[in-house]
């Protein structure tokens, strides 16, 4: 049996958060990069700034390639992402993931307090911030390679779209947000400011399935040094689903 692992990335993000993952997957799983507009290869596309708007574009995308088993990681705004999709694909009647991975990004209903994480005063958006203060914030939230962040063009050429993720994580409406019949997967780094325990553990009101949340060493960005840990625990709950297809098919 084969199983189809999507991975949504980052706000800002792009596929080479992941790039190393695939090796690290076992045999038979499949690695999908979502590439999202406005970065990479799709660089000339407009990045999308409305989370409704992404996911009836990705919806439209994916679907072709439900037709195997699948499952779906997202790291913060990917979470996020990932989740709402599915809530598209189900109102669509599409084949449903087996699983929904989602790491550092607060459950829908504490998503109002985002902002209150990423700023000083707690209340002006990010997203709106001077070009200094929006590239300072991110830094330090340590996502970005050390190479990167000290090389100041390459922070002006991806600013744009940073800022349109980051405005649709900041502008998110939980209003539609409900329980999907899909097994949780919940991941999290114990000094992470932007989605604490409380906020993880939050997820479980939105399904109506199995929940699992693990807790790792490390903040924001906890599997970048050493996604090791992480993956470990991804290739044993993918190896579950596989075993749990093959005992009740």
């Amino acid at each position: 049996m084969h199983l189809r692992l999507f991975l949504f990335p980052p706000a800002g993000g792009d596929v080479s958060t992941y790039l190393q993952w695939e090796e690290k997957m076992p045999s038979f799983v499949e690695t999908a990069f979502v590439r999202l507009p406005g970065r990479g290869a799709r660089m000339m596309e407009p990045a999308i700034d409305e989370i409704g708007a992404l996911t009836e574009r990705l919806a439209e995308e994916i679907k072709p390639y439900t037709d195997i088993p699948y499952v779906l990681f997202g790291h913060s705004m990917g979470g996020l992402v990932a989740y709402e999709l599915t809530q598209r694909l189900y109102s669509r009647n599409i084949a449903l993931p087996d699983c929904i991975m989602i790491s550092s990004i607060k459950a829908p209903h504490h998503m109002n307090s985002f902002t209150e994480c990423l700023t000083a005063d707690g209340n002006d958006k990010l997203y709106l911030k001077s070009d200094a203060e929006f590239i300072e914030r991110i830094i330090g939230l340590g996502g970005i390679p050390e190479a990167f962040s000290e090389n100041r063009e390459f922070l002006q050429l991806i600013l744009p779209t940073f800022r349109k993720d980051m405005k649709l994580c900041e502008t998110y409406c939980s209003e539609g947000a409900r329980a999907l019949p899909v097994p949780f997967e919940i991941y999290g780094g114990s000094r992470d400011a932007v989605a604490t325990r409380t906020e993880l553990e939050g997820w479980k009101d939105y399904t109506t399935r199995k929940f699992a949340f693990t807790l790792f060493q490390g903040n924001h960005f906890y599997f970048v040094d050493n996604p090791n840990t992480l993956l470990f625990h991804m290739r044993a709950r993918l190896v579950d689903i596989c075993h749990e297809r093959a005992y009740y098919n």
